[in-house]
């Protein structure tokens, strides 16, 4: 009966934590997108700031250092190889918990990177051939996401979201579609 009794009291605190509105979470949070690092070896860090408890802006960056990822563009199995992102959104919180709720999410991506171009060249004797030709590109793309946020001891948090935006300016350089995609840990302050 008391083993019954401890585990009706922790659950009953556990609910109660994750349902508690009155406590202060902090203005600001720090995040680090940890699948992207794994799974596509790219730095991507974050920054958060709750203006109300349903409304926040924020900023992210996103640097490529994979080289898989570089491997593939150079034996050409990829035709572009994203260098960077910097990426300004606004969330709004689909429900009135500050500890677990869902999100959508407002994007603008300013992406960079290099692109292979299939280049037909003449000779001096009047011949055609073809060149794969390296080139830069930048583009700007809008977007939207979706995601699932919660609060581990009030301060840690677990953001899981997936979206896509469309490159504005996509003439054939830059990808067509800018996806958007982890799993971030956070701090909140």
């Amino acid at each position: 009966m008391k083993k019954l009794f401890f585990i009706f009291l922790m659950l009953t605190q556990l609910s109660f934590a994750q349902n508690n509105n009155a406590f202060d979470l902090g203005k600001n949070e720090i995040k680090f997108d940890v699948v992207s690092l794994v799974a596509l070896g790219k730095i991507h860090v974050s920054y958060e700031r709750f203006l109300k408890s349903d409304f926040s802006i924020g900023i992210s960056g996103i640097l490529n250092e994979s080289n898989s990822l570089e491997n593939d563009y150079v034996n050409g199995k990829s035709r572009t190889l994203e260098d960077y992102q910097i990426i300004p959104f606004v969330r709004y919180s689909l429900s009135k918990s500050q500890v677990r709720y869902y999100f959508i999410e407002v994007f603008v991506s300013a992406n960079s990177g290099t692109y292979h171009e299939l280049e037909r060249l003449i000779d001096e004797n009047n011949n055609g051939y073809y060149l794969s030709v390296d080139k830069k590109y930048s583009d700007f793309a809008i977007g939207g996401a979706v995601g699932h946020k919660f609060y581990i001891k009030e301060k840690i948090g677990v953001d899981i979201f997936v979206g896509m935006g469309k490159n504005l300016f996509s003439s054939g350089e830059s990808p067509e579609i800018v996806s958007r995609v982890g799993i971030n840990l956070g701090y909140r302050f």
